[in-house]
């Protein structure tokens, strides 16, 4: 038992340690508002990679036409599609000719994403996902960022639609911490998360990292491209705009979450970057230990102490973090949903990492 406290105490601390990171992080980076669009003098390349996109598609290229910043083309990637994507994409062409259609000739998003990016025209490639949405000003905030300060890779913010429900809103709040945790670790000087769904990058750092995205799997062509800009030691950062948002649509049922989830985590044995597989296992022992204690309350109740102990320091210290980015996100009644999120994810973030193991992710679409 005493080696028990021991473990424990030395998971919290490691905890703790990796969210005052990340709040230095985040204090770390500067709120950019865009400006001299004037100066702009480049094109930029949009990509979006599609699969039976018919109910989002055509809302998205509305979005796109309408940008502040219209000096750009727009690549949409047609996999194989089995309703009427690739039609509402011919019809979007006759009143927006930015619109490039690519009918992929492989399969899978990553095969998209890439004969999307090697037709690029542009070196500053964006890449969005089909059924997100784009802010007025987020191609002008990115290319002007972009601008004053050059980088290999942009980490972009992404947020969910919002909706007035508990399961959807307690999403919202998991979803704007991994997104907050992409932006304080980035200001700390250790990115460990990024999403394809608003990413930024050259199509020179690409074309160097191609080779090491792990095209034998479904997803992480994000985490992956990561991961090599790291290895080459290329210019991160994280572009701290509300301009800069797109927001998407979250899981509506449990059932399309946890899809969602293990999609995600099935990628993470071929992660080789020690700060992200640290900082998984920090977060899965933690949700580990919850489950110990509640499993010893058949030989000791005492051993509720222990639980509650846990649940309330991670409940304190994530809470803590989450107000913190509160207003940029714009989160509300966080300490209830926080306290929500807190009494399930240690069973989710378990049953997701053991089933991404041992059960094969399904496909993107």
């Amino acid at each position: 038992m005493l080696l028990l406290f021991v473990f424990t105490l030395f998971i919290c601390v490691l905890y703790c340690l990796l969210i005052v990171i990340f709040i230095f992080g985040w204090r770390n980076i500067f709120s950019y508002e865009p400006k001299g669009i004037d100066e702009l003098d480049f094109m930029v390349s949009v990509v979006v990679p599609c699969k039976n996109e018919q109910e989002n598609i055509l809302k998205l290229i509305t979005c796109l036409s309408q940008q502040s910043y219209q000096n750009f083309e727009l690549i949409v990637i047609n996999d194989h599609s089995t309703d009427t994507t690739r039609n509402h994409i011919l019809k979007a062409q006759k009143t927006f000719n930015n619109i490039q259609l690519i009918d992929a000739f492989g399969y899978g998003k990553k095969n998209a994403l890439k004969e999307g990016i090697t037709s690029a025209k542009s070196n500053l490639i964006i890449t969005i996902d089909a059924d997100c949405l784009p802010s007025f000003h987020w191609l002008e905030a990115i290319a002007c960022f972009y601008k004053r300060f050059p980088s290999d890779l942009i980490i972009c913010p992404v947020g969910l639609s919002d909706k007035d429900d508990l399961f959807l809103r307690v999403q919202a709040l998991e979803f704007s911490s991994l997104v907050g945790v992409a932006a304080g670790s980035t200001g700390a000087g250790m990115p460990i998360l990024c999403n394809g769904a608003n990413l930024a990058f050259t199509k020179d750092i690409w074309l160097k990292s191609q080779y090491n995205l792990h095209d034998e799997e479904q997803s992480g062509d994000d985490i992956f491209l990561l991961e090599s800009v790291k290895k080459m030691k290329g210019r991160i950062r994280f572009l701290k705009s509300e301009a800069g948002f797109v927001k998407t649509r979250p899981p509506e049922t449990i059932k399309e979450f946890i899809i969602q989830r293990r999609r995600w985590a099935g990628k993470s044995r071929f992660y080789t970057d020690w700060q992200i597989i640290l900082t998984a296992n920090i977060v899965l022992f933690i949700s580990m230990l919850s489950l110990v204690y509640l499993a010893l309350l058949f030989y000791k109740w005492q051993f509720i102490w222990g639980y509650i102990a846990i649940t309330l320091f991670k409940y304190c210290i994530d809470t803590r973090f989450l107000y913190l980015v509160r207003r940029f996100f714009q989160l509300d009644r966080i300490w209830i949903y926080s306290m929500v999120l807190s009494l399930f994810y240690p069973f989710y973030t378990v049953f997701i990492a053991l089933s991404s193991l041992l059960l094969k992710p399904k496909k993107w679409k």
